[in-house]
């Protein structure tokens, strides 16, 4: 099994950013950081199932990477979008399910 490098791009920084404000403004501080810290772990997951996932079947995730892949999160609220380059996990964007569409 391959071990891929993730990078995260900067747009994913101020998605994650986004739904932590979301989440401070309908709950906690400290649920907004529990959050976020556990979607920074799934993200790191892909170093080892990047592999596993195939390519998206829904144009609204190909709109980011021709051979764009998604990962739903735990609570199935959220797809975080990425793609393979060489030895790299590239995380294009961060998207709420409901946003996916053919």
């Amino acid at each position: 099994m391959k071990e891929y490098k993730v990078r995260i791009l900067d747009t994913v920084f101020a998605d994650i950013d986004d739904i932590a404000d979301f989440i401070v403004s309908v709950s906690t501080l400290e649920h907004a950081v529990k959050y976020a810290r556990e979607l920074g772990a799934e993200i790191m997951t892909l170093r080892y199932l990047a592999d596993f996932i195939p390519e998206s079947r829904y144009r609204s995730v190909r709109h980011y990477h021709p051979h764009a892949k998604q990962l739903r999160t735990h609570n199935k609220q959220l797809n975080i979008i990425f793609h393979i380059e060489d030895d790299y996990v590239i995380v294009d964007k961060i998207l709420a399910s409901k946003m996916i569409i053919n």
